[in-house]
């Protein structure tokens, strides 16, 4: 069987960016309440017509004026010259770009960039709803309307890669915007159409029906906030960012990515589109945070329950999700949620796997409370917790990798003294494997469980030893941490975890360390 992959449904050098930033900036110019005043909303159920419909074309005349072409340009500066991103490289190659190893050896010097995607309107005054990864990056923002040769300068009103969803702005009036139905109410067999710019081909429809609902864990945006539409209407490369609609012209979905086979870039028949309602929860986001999205925070780590895990919390099924770990000092924390807690409900709604629940803490604001249904020891209760803000952790996180003396509070080895923290080395483990410089690792065995107090369904590996004055020493790695997470990705030996790093190339690596019983985040620069 060949191997499958996902790619983004566009033709944008910003398929490769890593974050939402732009030389734009963010710009808030309306409040969410504003904004929807101005939508125009349909979410009645979609007509059961009896009969054979011969024609989409009445509904098309209404849908297709708000689907509009976006260009995202790339100016790079051609005094400044760097080699390109290898992924850049391979990518322009795929695609046939300039800049890759037959148009120039680095970003300096190459000519100007031009990616394509999709967008909708969304209100008569211009408010553009479109993917994340069309615009992400990108130095100037232009739109095309449909039967029009003129080009509007667009303003990046806010994105969230976390989703992958961005809302931009042109200076227009008396716009076409598009009718928006109700995502929850898309059943599938029902029948769809996708509008955008395939290949460059303007105002391309496409028709099919919707093939699943609810898919997640794809690892197609960066966050993992998915919730999908799926559908085989054909959806290619310029289709991102463009219009999902209904048999009756609602918009149901924004086209975000398609799976292909191997190397090739052409329809297969599955592609994937964000619920409206979902878009506009971010938008909603966007705008009351001033252009990116605040979520609400839990501080654990998820998974699903498997037969041996629901065998031994008493289950009978393997609906719910597991807490693996819950780090110290976060909400959860403070609630009191405990490793091996699974969750069953939250806020009354049944939790079916660790992806839901993990999208519907997502789905809140930072000082909501939730109440979540949890099984413990085989009894049920109910825990709250309130949220909080997860890029307010990142901050503390990172200024505790700047403060030694934070690194050493609540580290194995380390004592509060009278007037400074006091180090007493802990009983020397036995050499390891290297892992990031300064620091060797080995395995987690039952000689090294039972000398570390750790419990029998702990996994991960064991930190030997580090070296004195290492960037991980400044971050907080001791000897006889347990190292549970490399780079977000769980490690259960000490070929895994170096696999993970091995596949790392950014500067800081988020390394989740246990010990004393708790589990805590420590950043590490690899640059040092």
């Amino acid at each position: 069987m060949r191997s499958l992959k996902y790619q983004p449904a566009t033709w944008t050098l910003a398929t490769v960016a890593l974050a939402a930033t732009s030389l734009f900036g963010y710009a808030q110019e309306i409040s969410f309440e504003d904004l929807d005043k101005k939508l125009t909303y349909d979410r009645s159920p979609v007509e059961t017509v009896n009969g054979i419909v011969a024609s989409y074309a009445p509904i098309l005349e209404d849908a297709t004026p708000a689907v509009v072409t976006v260009f995202a340009k790339d100016d790079p500066d051609p005094v400044q010259s760097q080699p390109l991103d290898p992924r850049e490289e391979m990518l322009r190659r795929l695609l046939g770009m300039p800049g890759g190893p037959n148009g120039g050896g680095g970003r300096g010097g190459r000519p100007p960039q031009s990616g394509l995607g999709s967008g909708v309107i969304i209100s008569a005054d211009g408010y553009i709803l479109t993917n994340n990864h069309v615009v992400s990056g990108a130095d100037r923002i232009t739109v095309r309307l449909k039967d029009s040769r003129k080009e509007y300068t667009a303003e990046l009103i806010g994105a969230d890669p976390d989703t992958d969803v961005a809302m931009i702005k042109i200076d227009a009036q008396g716009l076409t915007p598009i009718k928006i139905g109700d995502s929850s109410n898309v059943k599938v067999g029902d029948v769809v159409l996708a509008v955008g710019n395939p290949l460059g081909l303007e105002q391309t429809v496409t028709q099919g029906i919707v093939s699943a609902l609810g898919r997640r864990s794809l690892d197609i945006t960066s966050g993992g906030y998915e919730n999908f539409i799926q559908t085989d209407a054909s959806i290619n490369v310029g289709n991102s960012g463009g219009a999902l609609i209904d048999a009756q012209g609602r918009l149901v979905g924004l086209n975000t990515a398609i799976k292909t086979a191997d190397f090739s870039r052409g329809n297969v028949g599955i592609a994937f589109a964000i619920p409206s309602n979902m878009a506009l929860s971010v938008v909603q986001k966007l705008l009351d945070g001033g252009g990116t999205v605040r979520r609400g925070f839990l501080g654990v780590m998820l998974g699903d329950l498997t037969d041996e895990k629901a065998a031994e919390l008493g289950r009978n099924n393997l609906k719910g999700a597991w807490v693996r770990t819950v780090n110290e000092d976060t909400p959860a924390d403070v609630a009191g949620l405990k490793e091996n807690d699974l969750v069953t409900a939250i806020n009354g709604k049944s939790v079916f796997d660790a992806a839901q629940l993990r999208l519907e803490i997502g789905s809140k604001n930072p000082g909501d409370e939730v109440r979540f249904s949890v099984v413990r020891d085989r009894k049920a209760r109910e825990i709250s917790v309130v949220l909080g803000d997860k890029d307010e952790l990142m901050a503390q996180i990172e200024e505790r990798r700047r403060d030694p003396r934070a690194q050493r509070r609540g580290v194995p080895g380390y004592r509060r003294g009278d007037s400074e923290d006091e180090y007493e080395a802990p009983e020397a483990v036995s050499d390891g494997d290297s892992f990031i410089d300064g620091v060797e690792i080995q395995e987690l065995d039952t000689a090294m469980r039972e000398a570390l107090g750790a419990n029998a369904t702990l996994q991960g590996v064991v930190v030997s030893s580090v070296a004195e004055g290492s960037a991980a020493e400044k971050a907080g790695i001791r000897e006889g941490q347990i190292i549970t997470l490399v780079d977000q990705e769980r490690v259960r030996s000490v070929e895994e975890a170096q696999e993970v790093l091995r596949q790392f190339d950014g500067q800081y690596i988020l390394i989740q360390v246990r010990a004393n019983g708790k589990s805590a985040i420590k950043v590490v620069d690899m640059s040092e």
